[in-house]
């Protein structure tokens, strides 16, 4: 039995897809159809000061040559590390979401949620090689069919 997946919160087999934790669920591979992911939003602070950040350092590096006075390139220079500093600290403090959804008995179903962006890549790709090689196998058992009628 292949795992494609061994993790400490999810463990993905070629038959099973299992959240591991207080209550271990899980869900057999050829059960589910469709997986798909969902990205939550950014932190709507981190969004606003982000285009903040990036209008005053356009504006910042546009300007900054018409100007001779060190103290408006300090104030020209902390107008751009304000806004940055700030998201920088939204993107840390409410990190985006990511969910992985698949149809299992009709219906949308979560299968797992994560902020860590590497780790959810991991889990994703195991899945879609689990599910992929479950449909492989199908399509080989229904042509050894075939052949034996």
């Amino acid at each position: 039995m292949p795992t494609y997946y061994p993790g400490p919160d999810v463990r993905i087999t070629d038959k099973v897809f299992t959240v591991l934790g207080d209550r271990p669920i899980g869900f057999r591979i050829k059960d589910l159809v469709d997986p798909y992911v969902v990205r939550g939003d950014r932190h709507p602070a981190g969004v606003v000061t982000g285009r903040f950040a990036i209008g005053t350092t356009v504006a910042g590096t546009v300007s900054w040559g018409m100007h001779d006075s060190l103290l408006l390139h300090l104030a020209m220079a902390v107008a751009i590390a304000i806004p940055v500093v700030i998201t920088g600290a939204c993107m840390r403090a409410a990190p985006r979401t990511y969910q992985l959804w698949a149809v299992h008995d009709a219906m949308d179903v979560c299968l797992y949620v994560s902020t860590h962006q590497t780790r959810f890549g991991q889990v994703r790709r195991a899945l879609v090689r689990a599910v992929e090689e479950q449909h492989r196998q199908r399509s080989t058992t229904t042509w050894l069919r075939e052949l034996e009628r």
